[in-house]
C-alpha cells in the first residue's frame, strides 16, 4: 500500500485518522481535525481517498502505465527468502476476553500479494467460508470481532496463495493449513504476549510454518508428555539463586510453573508460552548489566534448549551465555549474562 501526502486515511488498529502531512521512510504524520499532527507507521494506515489531483495529461495514460502505478509498493529486506503469514488475536475494547470481543487480523509479512481464503471446516469434512480477499505485501488487515465463545472449539482451514504484481519473482508453494481454536487458551494470561506487529500483546498462529514450527510437529505427543513430566521426577532441590548469589535471577520455563494447565493447548502452543517467558525476562532485565539469569529448560527432547540458543545467537548477540551449573541443574539449564 503506497501511502503519501494528501491521502486521507484512517488507524488501522485504533479509532480516528486524517490527512496525511508528509511521509518520512516507514513513518507517516497524520494531521487529524483538531490541526494536530500523529506519527503512524505506514503499515498501521488504511486510505481512505487519495488526495493526489487528477490532470488532463494524467487521465490520459494508458491503461498499462496506470495499472502499473498502482504496483509501487515498498519491499523489505528478507521478505522474500523467509516469509510470514498469520492469524492475529487481539482483546477487544473491553477488559477480559469473556465479555469483550475478539479482534481478527491478517498479518502478511512478506514482499508478495496474497490470495486468501478461511473457512470452517464442518464436522463431515465440508468447508464454510469465513474470510476471503488480497492482502498487500507487509501489511496488516482487519477482518472481524468476534467473542470467544464463537470461536471455541473451531478448526480453521487457512489457504493463500502468494505473488508479485509488475514484476518478475520466485514461485512460492501454495499453503493450505488449519489452525484449532480454543477458547481456553484466550482465557489464560501469558497467551497474549509481546510481538514484532503490535504495540499491544497478541496471540498469533503461524499459516506458513518456518522450520521451527515444522520441528515441533515432528515431536509424537508422548515425547511432549515426556517433557512435562520431568520437572515432576526431579528431586526438590535448593534455589542456586538464592543459595549462592543474590545477584542471579532463577527462572524455571517448566510449563507447569508457568499456567495452571495444558488442557487445551497443542504443544506447539506450549513451547510458545515458555519462550514468550524467556523473551519477557529478557527485555525486563536489559538494563542490568552483569547480571546472571538462569533459565531452566530441563533436557527434554532439547527443543525450547535449541530455541533459546538460537534467540541468543540471532536476537540476544551482546550478551554472554553458557550451560548453568552442573551440579545443580545438569544439562538443563543456561546461564545468560547480561
Amino acid at each position: 500500500m503506497k501511502v503519501k501526502a494528501g491521502d486521507i486515511v484512517r488507524f488501522l488498529n485504533i479509532s480516528g485518522g486524517g490527512t496525511v502531512s508528509r511521509v518520512e521512510g516507514k513513518l507517516a504524520f497524520v494531521e487529524d481535525e483538531d490541526g494536530f499532527e500523529v506519527p503512524v507507521m505506514v503499515n498501521e494506515l488504511v486510505v481512505i481517498k487519495d488526495e493526489k489531483p487528477s490532470t488532463p495529461q494524467a487521465s490520459e495514460q494508458s491503461e498499462e502505465e496506470v495499472e502499473e502505478e498502482s504496483y509501487e509498493y515498498t519491499e523489505e529486506e528478507g521478505g522474500d527468502d523467509d516469509p510470514k503469514f498469520y492469524v492475529a488475536f487481539l482483546p477487544g475494547e473491553k477488559k477480559g476476553v469473556e465479555s469483550g470481543h475478539l479482534r481478527i487480523q491478517l498479518v502478511n509479512d512478506s514482499n508478495y500479494f496474497a490470495y486468501y481464503t478461511i473457512s470452517k471446516k464442518q464436522k463431515d469434512e465440508t468447508l464454510e467460508l469465513q474470510f476471503n480477499g488480497l492482502i498487500e505485501p507487509n501489511t496488516k488487515i482487519s477482518l472481524d470481532k468476534r467473542t470467544v465463545l464463537q470461536l471455541d472449539d473451531r478448526i480453521w482451514k487457512v489457504s493463500i496463495l502468494m505473488f508479485k504484481k509488475g514484476k518478475a519473482y520466485k514461485e512460492l508453494p501454495a499453503v493450505s493449513t488449519e489452525i484449532k481454536i480454543k477458547a481456553a487458551r484466550f482465557f489464560k494470561e501469558n497467551s497474549f504476549a509481546d510481538n514484532d506487529y503490535y504495540h499491544e500483546k497478541a496471540v498469533l498462529l503461524p499459516v506458513i510454518k518456518g522450520d521451527f514450527e515444522k520441528k515441533l510437529e515432528q515431536l509424537t505427543q508422548n515425547e511432549v508428555d515426556q517433557v512435562l513430566r520431568e520437572k515432576e521426577a526431579k528431586p526438590v532441590r535448593k534455589k542456586y539463586a538464592k543459595r549462592d548469589e543474590p545477584g542471579i535471577l532463577e527462572v524455571d520455563l517448566h510449563i507447569d510453573e508457568l499456567i495452571d494447565t495444558t488442557a487445551g493447548l497443542s504443544k506447539g502452543e506450549i513451547l510458545n508460552i515458555q519462550v514468550d517467558k524467556f523473551k519477557q525476562v529478557m527485555k525486563d532485565n536489559a538494563k542490568f548489566k552483569g547480571k546472571k539469569l538462569v533459565f531452566i529448560h530441563g533436557v527434554g527432547t532439547g527443543t525450547l534448549k535449541n530455541e533459546i540458543r538460537r534467540l541468543l545467537e540471532r536476537q540476544y548477540k551482546q550478551h554472554n551465555y553458557q550451560d548453568a551449573s552442573f551440579r545443580e541443574y545438569g544439562y538443563g539449564a543456561t546461564m545468560v549474562i547480561i
